[in-house]
């Protein structure tokens, strides 16, 4: 490696130093980066970018380590780690707008924000970083309520290929505003986001395990009831096969402030199957991102993950769901809500233009499993999708992008990053299909994967619904 410059001495870390095990790899990838380097101004994210440009070696950017693709480490590259750029602050606390910076983690922001009773929608996982969830989509306890965390973004601080600092909103770049809501990942370095959070302090929160119908009924009925569902309430629940029988954990978040208002919101789904289990509780917003989940990522989990969105899943649908969890291949399922406030934005109003599915549908393997296990389980119910989200695609391809990115979306979408990024540097694999893989092996967690995200990733994870101890 060439001499780093003096602004970045001490935040280059390399193999050997007694930092690098802990920021080598992402948390679904292992990898071997010839340099990680960590800075902790916009001014050294500047600095660091044209470092790792001189070098003539890949360039992956880190957020939060978790991005299902592996993007945001590599082999024998360098990585720019955004995890001392992590402040948040309340700009106007009657507007509720906080300027967050990319390498903050959103327990770090649920925590920063309660004392001034205001939540930002995001992930349902604390550990997930704010750049790459922030610049994808954002599906979370309180998507139906509030929506996309893209769709409270206000504005945005973006390193651009060239080393340029561009501020970017509806009235300045709006173009480059367009594109970093859904599709950031290959337009720059977003070093911070202001973003309109919603008073909100206590949230009612359901867990309940129910025995699912292997004829996908339960599953039909978990859709149909949240499409429809007073747009307080937002739900996820794994599927999963426990012997000869199929459960759902389920997790459902009603955005009140007391247990009289979200039970009956959450009562319907008690009736979808037989109840093993059931709790419904008042908890401070916090308590769903807990500071716990800020581990580091050291490829604890290897896993291979799709998706796709859906409307009005028909018997022939819940059934395709259903069968990939106790058919071929075995996956694990997980459904998760959309409709409400993210449905009220236009499709063309931002990168991410699918608003009119009301289900997000997730199916993973993990070891020894792999691409042709999860080929099997959801080829049925795939095929029957209407789009894809980009954070939950551990596999990016040209195909991929084509439902990720449909129609004059994707067209946009590749002209706008060939605009801010017209050699290359932050090319997503979603283009050329050749991921920046790391190594394989580590163990897997058989439920609860969802959305981690990081820049430079096409994938993320969300939240660990509650599940019955075996």
């Amino acid at each position: 490696m060439a001499r780093v410059p003096d602004s970045l001495r001490g935040q280059i870390v390399t193999p050997g130093d007694r930092r690098y095990a802990q920021l080598r790899s992402t948390y679904t990838r292992s990898a071997s980066p010839a340099a990680v380097l960590l800075p902790k101004t916009t001014a050294q994210v500047v600095d660091a970018l044209r470092y790792a440009r001189e070098q003539r070696l890949p360039i992956a950017v880190r957020s939060g380590g978790h991005g299902l693709s592996g993007a945001s480490s590599n082999n024998g590259g360098v990585v720019i780690d955004l995890s001392m750029l992590n402040r948040v602050q309340v700009i106007d606390e009657r507007a509720g707008l906080v300027r967050v910076e990319a390498g903050a983690r959103w327990a770090n922001v649920a925590k920063a924000l309660a004392p001034y009773g205001l939540v930002i929608s995001s992930g349902d996982y604390g550990g997930v970083g704010v750049g790459g969830l922030a610049t994808g989509g954002g599906v979370g306890w309180l998507v139906r309520a509030h929506g996309l965390t893209i769709d409270r973004v206000r504005a945005v601080e973006v390193v651009l290929a060239d080393g340029t600092l561009v501020r970017a909103d509806a009235d300045h770049e709006p173009e480059l505003f367009w594109l970093v809501r859904g599709a950031g990942a290959g337009a720059g370095i977003v070093v911070a986001f202001e973003i309109e959070a919603v008073e909100q302090r206590n949230v009612g929160v359901a867990q309940l395990v129910v025995e699912a119908h292997p004829d996908g009924r339960t599953v039909r009925e978990w859709t149909s009831y949240l499409a429809q569902a007073p747009r307080e309430l937002s739900a996820a629940a794994v599927v999963f096969a426990e012997g000869r029988s199929v459960l759902m954990s389920i997790t459902a978040v009603v955005a009140a402030e007391s247990l009289r208002r979200a039970r009956p919101a959450v009562e319907p789904l008690l009736a979808i199957g037989k109840v093993l289990e059931h709790r419904t509780d008042l908890l401070p917003y916090p308590t769903l991102v807990p500071t716990a989940h800020l581990n580091p990522n050291v490829g604890q989990q290897r896993g291979t993950t799709t998706n796709g969105l859906f409307t009005a899943l028909d018997d022939a649908g819940a059934r395709a769901v259903t069968r990939a969890v106790t058919g071929p291949g075995r996956a694990v399922i997980q459904l998760r809500s959309l409709g409400g406030a993210v449905n009220d934005v236009a499709s063309e109003a931002t990168a991410y233009p699918h608003r009119h599915q009301d289900t997000l549908i997730v199916a993973s393997v993990f070891p020894p499993q792999a691409d042709a296990a999860l080929n099997a389980a959801w080829r049925a119910a795939g095929a029957r999708a209407d789009g894809a989200y980009v954070n939950f695609e551990s596999r990016p391809d040209p195909a991929a992008f084509a439902r990720i990115y449909p129609g004059e979306t994707g067209a946009r979408v590749r002209r706008l990053w060939k605009r801010y990024d017209p050699d290359g540097v932050f090319r997503s694999a979603l283009l050329t299909g050749q991921a920046n893989r790391a190594g394989q092996g580590n163990r897997s967690i058989r439920a609860g994967q969802a959305e981690r995200t990081s820049q430079g990733s096409s994938a993320g994870r969300s939240g660990q619904p509650h599940r019955r101890r075996r």
